[in-house]
């Protein structure tokens, strides 16, 4: 099970007919003209025919009282004309490729890139891609996504004007094949000094092209450095990096102190992180669109793909005004945010005899829990318990181990 849920007062099938006619009456929630925009999110004037979604969920969605900040408003503008100037299909693009299939590395690039890769679940991935997003965000990279798992043909364009997905001619091959011993891992270049965060033996002529930032569950101390401040100010000097992650790592990007002041303008309301990423980018492709629009009764999905119909499923769940998930899930983790609705949970038994006491309870928020933090102090270089280096961070219901965002950290 990965979740279920109900909507107050919803009766009968949903869906936009055609020739409606004028005014919002037939609207599922129609008491004022939906928010389209989603406060600001979306950017105004993109063709309604791109993106059925884009356009037309705010119809199928009570009105969220969670608002995006200004800043982040601001933000997405600027950063969607950093993807128009500098991703694929640009001049500048073309000349980072080409110093990459070089093997030369940009002094003062004029454009940097972080491409997201994951290779496991539909949840994971969406979770993945929006990490990656928000450490663009902080970074002023482009966010470029692995096409190889299917993430165009779900997924609308989120960035007008521009792409997000990585062109199949990329130089570097085999992403999907990146493992913990490779030997670009950002890890495994400050074990075999090809990196030092020692400014008095590394300038931006010394870096590398490439580096990936294995966050997968099974990274090592070197790569969880990723997440320390002394590490985040030698990998601005990298013009690419593949982020390799398999969770929901935006709690760990909360813990670098450079990060913090940006983090608290964009995202005032901690708990609320990946409700406004999830919406601005997850947008069904018209194919699952008509799945989520035609049948949110009846979930009857014929022949489409295994993703095609989990995607179509989360959607349905994210619509709905009260949620039960189940423990660990990244399918309930994603309808929770997008939905902009704290769960109750199923607590995943420790084996098969026993029965979880109690066997649910109301979440401590909405956010996706991040199944493995790194656990580093970042000063002292080895292992430790960081779970309160920052305010609103405290251990998940779910996963005892792992971490997420709160409003209230006591």
């Amino acid at each position: 099970m990965s979740g279920t849920g109900l909507r107050r007062g919803g009766t009968g099938r949903r869906y936009l007919p055609q020739g409606a006619g004028s005014g919002h009456a037939w609207l599922p929630y129609a008491r004022n003209a939906p928010d389209k925009l989603l406060g600001g999110l979306l950017a105004d004037g993109v063709d309604e025919k791109t993106c059925r979604s884009r356009h037309e969920s705010s119809a199928y969605r009570r009105s969220t009282p969670r608002r995006p900040s200004p800043h982040l408003v601001s933000r997405l503008r600027r950063h969607e004309e950093l993807q128009r100037r500098c991703g694929p299909g640009s001049d500048a693009y073309g000349r980072a490729v080409q110093q990459l299939s070089a093997g030369r590395s940009a002094v003062d690039a004029e454009c940097k890139y972080v491409v997201s890769v994951c290779n496991r679940g539909l949840g994971n991935r969406i979770l993945a891609a929006a990490s990656a997003f928000l450490y663009a965000l902080l970074t002023d990279r482009v966010l470029l996504v692995d096409r190889g798992n299917g993430m165009g043909e779900l997924f609308c364009e989120p960035f007008p004007g521009a792409t997000w997905l990585l062109p199949p001619d990329f130089p570097v091959a085999g992403l999907a094949n990146i493992t913990v011993d490779a030997a670009e891992t950002y890890g495994n270049m400050l074990k075999n000094k090809v990196l030092t965060t020692d400014s008095t033996h590394s300038t931006p002529m010394q870096v590398p092209a490439l580096a990936y930032a294995y966050l997968e569950h099974d990274y090592g101390d070197g790569d969880k450095r990723f997440f320390c401040d002394d590490d985040q100010r030698l990998m601005s000097n990298i013009q690419w990096l593949v982020a390799r992650m398999d969770t929901y790592s935006v709690p760990g990007l909360f813990q670098v102190p450079s990060f913090a002041e940006e983090l608290a303008a964009l995202f005032p309301e901690r708990d609320a992180v990946f409700h406004h990423l999830g919406r601005y980018l997850f947008h069904p492709a018209d194919h699952v669109w008509g799945l989520v629009s035609r049948h949110e009764e009846y979930q009857q999905f014929g022949r489409g793909s295994h993703d095609t119909k989990a995607w179509a499923e989360m959607y349905l769940l994210s619509l709905c005004d009260v949620l039960v998930t189940s423990g660990w899930s990244t399918f309930g983790y994603v309808a929770q945010g997008l939905a902009g609705v704290t769960p109750w949970v199923m607590y995943r038994p420790l084996n098969v005899s026993e029965t979880p006491d109690p066997p649910c309870a109301r979440d401590v928020s909405m956010e996706p829990c991040f199944h493995t933090p790194p656990m580093y102090d970042c000063k002292l270089k080895h292992t430790a318990d960081t779970a309160r280096s920052v305010p609103h961070l405290r251990r998940c219901q779910d996963v005892r181990w792992g971490l997420k965002l709160v409003v209230d950290p006591k």
